[in-house]
């Protein structure tokens, strides 16, 4: 799922990932500079990004970059939606970090990776 213009799209965003565990990435447009993250319940962790508040207090480079750039500078893409109706609550954290790591991986087999991630781990 891609929503090109995240500051408009933000009411849609949240209501489609209402429950959904999932991967996400927010692009810098102009850049093409990649955050990978994950969440439990993605509308959630989401909301935090929408927050002035949250991105102020949050020590993250891309928090940091959408107060600088705003959110019409970004996209943001759900790359893989996760299942974890079944599992207990410590094996849907296992799988979904699992699951985040293989993204995390592909970034980071560049020379000079162009992301706001910092730890390869």
């Amino acid at each position: 799922m891609i929503y090109h213009n995240s500051s408009i799209d933000k009411d849609k965003i949240l209501k489609d990932n209402k429950g959904k565990a999932g991967i996400y990435m927010w692009i810098h447009k102009e850049s093409g500079k990649i955050y990978i993250g994950s969440a439990f319940d993605l509308s959630k962790r989401l909301r935090n990004y929408f927050k002035i508040s949250y991105l102020k207090q949050a020590d993250y480079y891309i928090s940091r970059a959408l107060l600088r750039y705003s959110h019409l500078a970004f996209s943001l893409s759900i790359i893989e939606y996760i299942d974890i109706t079944n599992l207990s609550k410590e094996d849907a954290r296992k799988l979904i970090l699992e699951r985040e790591q293989y993204y995390l991986d592909f970034i980071f087999l560049e020379d000079k990776p162009n992301t706001y991630n910092i730890l390869k781990v």
